[in-house]
């Protein structure tokens, strides 16, 4: 169907839309389109899912109360904690044969959350994710190198899908092979990337160390970076290294990821589709709606999924919406650069890591007294060492025990961490036992943030 209307509507490859009638559309106009999207998620999923039909009775909140765009307030939330109860099948609210493809998200526990996707789903994520790469300047015959991961998370599939949609020439190479991305976007003339902003730094660096200036000798003319906090002073350095103009992207897993949001030519805030999502930001603390343009949490409900409910998700982010109309005329709400986070989750090489979670992993472990989890940059590229305290008169091999430790990191949290194994009295005690504390020093020199739990 968007093929059929990029045809139709006959756009030429200078025009700055991808769908001009919908991301142009007045505000009175999508909020309708919302109003009667949410009433139609809002009656299938109380239908389908026996989380949320649970989750709403308790509330009190049938689907006939949402009259209005207002109403939606009077649905709970849902967050990773809550919505983990819902495995496996919870928030499917289709059969299960109409899935075609099935992402995840992760949880504070070692469940995951299931994202299940249909093909209507498919389809009008490759259109969203279209959108994002016209709207970045990008047109048929670009070609985008995408080096964000392919697999259970969604990283790398949107913009695979998206670049196929719009008539652009997609290149998979997902993470690794520094080497031969650099071979690939020097040789083929690669026009775009989409990755991280530290894999670019880091990209970037072993480019120069092979006496390459992708500046100079490559043709890149955009970069879409994601899945990290990054500053408009980061992009703008990125943009320098790789000889491209840098634009921030927003998506979370549990949306199919990539293209939720992103920046225009403009720069004016990332434009998320209204027509798709739903964004509320609300005052952490009370969950009550913040006035436009102040900062608060960002609560996202996916309005248009067939395979998976997501209403009133909590993000945790820290950012504002307005609606203001953008330079570029298109309607749709702004969200602002991330703050940062309520939760207290980590974001380590793109993967969300809760601390609870290694909390509970070391707990496994009744030979470690307590530990401190160095979150640095190495080469642009996050790492994290995990320095282990043994118990007092605990007689484990220390090079065993660091081995069980990473082993067990790794497959509950998927980040591989350095695992140091020190002797009792090294971190520092408190009442006897050691503190568990959170040091990063990733954001310049010195040390960024020390959370003591």
């Amino acid at each position: 169907m968007v093929r059929e209307f990029y045809r139709e509507s006959k756009l030429s490859k200078t025009r700055p839309y991808w769908n001009e009638e919908i991301e142009t559309m007045p505000r009175e106009r999508l909020e309708r389109i919302q109003l009667q999207k949410l009433k139609e998620q809002v009656q299938r999923a109380y239908e389908k899912s026996p989380f949320y039909r649970e989750l709403y009775q308790k509330a009190g909140v049938r689907p006939e109360d949402i009259r209005s765009l207002e109403d939606i307030r009077k649905l709970p939330f849902v967050d990773k904690a809550s919505a983990q109860d819902a495995y496996p099948f919870g928030m499917l609210v289709c059969k299960l044969a109409k899935i075609r493809e099935l992402h995840s998200a992760t949880t504070p526990s070692r469940q995951f959350l299931p994202v299940y996707a249909t093909e209507k789903d498919l389809s009008e994520w490759a259109e969203r994710c279209a959108r994002v790469l016209w709207m970045v300047g990008l047109r048929p015959g670009d070609s985008l190198q995408n080096a964000f991961r392919f697999g259970l998370s969604t990283g790398g599939f949107g913009f695979h899908y998206g670049a196929m949609e719009a008539g652009m020439v997609s290149i998979p190479a997902s993470t690794g092979g520094t080497d031969r991305q650099i071979d690939l976007i020097v040789d083929l003339g690669v026009t775009a990337v989409a990755m991280m902003p530290s894999y670019g730094f880091y990209l970037a660096m072993r480019a120069h160390e092979r006496g390459i200036d992708l500046a100079r000798d490559g043709d890149l003319k955009v970069g879409l970076f994601g899945a990290e906090p990054t500053s408009p002073q980061m992009k703008d350095r990125l943009g320098e290294l790789m000889g491209l103009t840098a634009y921030g992207e927003y998506g979370m897993n549990e949306f199919l990821g990539p293209g939720m949001a992103c920046h225009c030519t403009h720069k004016k805030g990332m434009h998320t589709w209204a027509d798709h999502f739903l964004v509320e930001c609300v005052d952490p603390d009370s969950g009550e709606a913040v006035p436009e343009g102040i900062p608060g949490e960002l609560v996202w409900t996916w309005l248009s999924a067939e395979g998976t409910a997501m209403i009133r998700f909590r993000s945790h982010d820290i950012s504002s919406v307005t609606w203001g109309k953008c330079p570029c005329e298109r309607t749709h709400p702004r969200i602002s650069r991330i703050a940062g986070r309520t939760d207290g989750a980590l974001s380590i090489g793109g993967y969300i890591v809760y601390p609870s979670k290694l909390q509970d992993v070391i707990g496994l472990f009744p030979e470690v007294g307590g530990f401190h989890v160095i979150l640095d940059s190495v080469k642009g590229l996050d790492c994290m060492t995990i320095r282990a305290q043994l118990r007092g008169g605990a007689g484990m091999d220390a090079e065993r025990l660091a081995l069980g430790i990473r082993s067990a990191i790794r497959s509950y949290v998927v980040v591989t961490p350095r695992v140091e194994v020190v002797p009792p009295g090294t971190l520092g005690t408190e009442d006897g036992e050691p503190r568990f504390r959170i040091i990063d020093y990733r954001r310049g020199s010195g040390r960024y943030g020390v959370r003591t739990e």
